[in-house]
């Protein structure tokens, strides 16, 4: 009989960022904080068409975030816009926590649990937010970039609704994992929710 060990399975527990540890969308605010007020104003003003179609539901969430991704950093250096990002992590973040949610990823963060934060923010700012509370394992939209400057398209799938299984899925790819909890405040955590064992919907809206 052989004595090898057998691989367990990662037990994984998933925190959706907006609105379940954070009070507000953070992606939202980030896109004003890049570029200005001034700048900010007049972007809106252009994709007004496209936002009043998503908020009569004519619109898909997906379409909207495309254009907003466009208008707001194409072109823009991407050396810069971590640079940013990084601010933003340190200097805006942290007054948007819920404590609840900070204590709950504290006592989750540790055997013989793997925290992940599963976001549809982008990772430009989540890494750098995470890794200063503890937090080694971030799934968020990412950005492309080409010759160290922004497409304005997003790398890969948008993390949000079933996106959101998908990049868990292509993160752990041939790793055995268990999706042990999740938790999450909106429809696009929906898939990810359904997909584990225990879920949390709004635990920490007190």
């Amino acid at each position: 009989m052989s004595n090898k060990p057998i691989n367990q399975p990662i037990q994984m527990i998933a925190f959706d960022f907006d609105g379940t540890i954070t009070t507000t969308d953070t992606l939202a605010l980030f896109f004003r904080y890049w570029v200005g007020t001034p700048r900010w104003i007049l972007n809106i003003l252009k994709l007004s068409p496209v936002l009043i179609g998503y908020v009569l539901r004519i619109v898909p969430r997906d379409t909207v975030k495309a254009h907003l991704v466009r208008a707001f950093f194409k072109g823009a250096d991407a050396d810069e816009l971590n640079r940013r990002a990084a601010q933003f992590a340190r200097e805006v973040i942290p007054g948007l926590i819920r404590p609840a949610a900070l204590k709950a990823l504290s006592e989750k963060n540790k055997p013989p649990y793997t925290l992940y934060i599963v976001s549809a923010s982008i990772s430009n700012y989540l890494d750098i937010w995470a890794k200063d509370n503890g937090i080694e394992r971030v799934i968020a939209t990412d950005l492309e970039i080409k010759d160290g400057k922004l497409t304005g398209e997003l790398l890969g799938p948008n993390c949000w609704g079933p996106g959101k299984m998908t990049k868990i899925e292509a993160e752990m790819a041939e790793t055995p994992y268990v999706l042990a909890e999740a938790y999450g405040d909106t429809r696009g955590d929906r898939e990810m929710l359904h997909a584990a064992q225990v879920s949390f919907f709004k635990p920490f809206h007190l």
